[in-house]
């Protein structure tokens, strides 16, 4: 009897172990409920991911599936015809479990839906307990910028590294510098300059964004040798208990016990998240968050096979595991209902009580503007270049965009 042909669905994924156990079991459970379908699993690691994906789309092995932090790279990939849209083949009963703002997140600027989101997430201030009591700084001392900066030297005084940053893989810095926008320039103040208005990003916000992260890196708040640090260095170092502080997203959590020596990281009791200090006369909601709204894209010569499996990882019963687990907070209804740990559940209600959750910037506002927006914010935090430097470089990416 003839073996029955499958169709094989390669989802690239980035995920680390403990999250990949989650995957492989649900990739059981779709397989035997569907034999004809085969998943496959390839694996790159974050930066490499980032690094590869372009070229890899437009190559003979481009995966069916891929991770996609949305915004300006997804809308590039979209134009450039290396994705496969999908509107006609997602289920009603799919699009409407992701709700408005997932199906808006992957639908392009032409119209298509090319993708369907999976989670949000949330930038936070991690800071440790411990730490904070040994330098006798009261984190509600911190919620002002002239706050944060005086419990900053407290720390230092202490002999307390500040704060963890992986500085070599620049996106991690330019969390610093969107935190500042978000402050200080507010929605409409960002909206206008990526149109390029007025003075687009060399307006008056966003050289003082740059000016404040200067004043930050002129106390060297960060961990020795942080320039050449990757986040899952930066990362490693919080979960060990050295640093004070990491600004990174809610995922932090798994991986700074991934990367911490004892695979433990800081018990949950010693944990706290704080928020990002306002700034006076600035133009920002103080609600105001930044994150992503992250899902799947499904490439040009994807399957129906693909879309299908999608679905199914993306169910209420699937991703309702990955909550409980607090990997991530899941956009499909109901998925996050019953979610424990008090780190997401804190994150998911800021981002719920927000006025703008404003994407990633380096993602929102495409990889030629956002790579100079990562190359900025490392060079900001090293106070190796002007505000007003920085601030013009971005601007003249954006016009560059325009006239492309």
């Amino acid at each position: 009897m003839p073996v029955q042909a499958q169709t094989v669905v390669r989802h690239l994924h980035n995920v680390h172990p403990q999250e990949l156990e989650l995957l492989n079991q649900a990739v059981a459970e779709f397989e035997a409920a569907n034999p004809g379908i085969k998943v496959e699993l390839p694996f790159l690691e974050n930066e490499a991911f980032k690094a590869k994906l372009t070229t890899l789309l437009q190559s003979a092995d481009a995966p069916d599936v891929f991770h996609s932090w949305g915004g300006g790279v997804f809308y590039e990939q979209a134009a450039a015809g290396v994705l496969r849209p999908v509107e006609d083949v997602v289920t009603a009963a799919a699009k409407e479990a992701t709700g408005t703002a997932g199906v808006s997140a992957f639908t392009a600027p032409d119209g298509h839906l090319y993708g369907l989101a999976r989670d949000v997430g949330e930038v936070v201030l991690w800071y440790n307990k411990s730490l904070f009591e040994q330098a006798g700084v009261d984190p509600a001392s911190m919620q002002t910028w002239e706050g944060f900066l005086a419990g900053v030297q407290a720390f230092k005084a202490a002999g307390i590294t500040p704060l963890a940053v992986g500085a070599k893989d620049k996106w991690p810095a330019h969390f610093w510098w969107s935190k500042l926008v978000v402050r200080l320039a507010g929605k409409d103040g960002f909206e206008a300059a990526a149109r390029g208005d007025g003075d687009g990003f060399a307006g008056e916000d966003f050289v003082k964004a740059g000016e404040y992260f200067l004043q930050l890196a002129a106390l060297e708040p960060w961990q020795e040798g942080f320039l050449t640090a990757s986040y899952g260095d930066a990362s490693g170092y919080f979960g060990d208990g050295k640093a004070a502080m990491h600004l990174m997203g809610d995922w932090d959590y798994g991986v700074m016990k991934d990367n911490s020596a004892s695979k433990q990281g800081i018990p949950d009791d010693q944990l706290g998240i704080l928020p990002f200090p306002t700034i006076e006369g600035g133009k920002g909601d103080p609600t105001d968050t930044l994150g992503g709204l992250s899902g799947y894209l499904f490439s040009k010569n994807a399957s129906d096979a693909a879309v299908k499996w999608v679905e199914y990882f993306n169910s209420a019963e699937v991703q309702s595991r990955f909550a409980n687990a607090g990997f991530y907070i899941p956009i499909a209804k109901g998925a996050a209902d019953n979610m424990t740990n008090p780190f997401k559940v804190q994150v998911a209600q800021n981002i719920g009580n927000a006025h703008w959750h404003a994407l990633f910037f380096d993602q929102a506002l495409g990889p030629n503007v956002g790579g100079v927006v990562n190359d900025i914010s490392a060079e900001l935090a090293a106070n190796a270049m002007s505000a007003e430097e920085a601030a013009e470089l971005i601007k003249e990416a954006v016009d560059d965009s325009c006239r492309s």
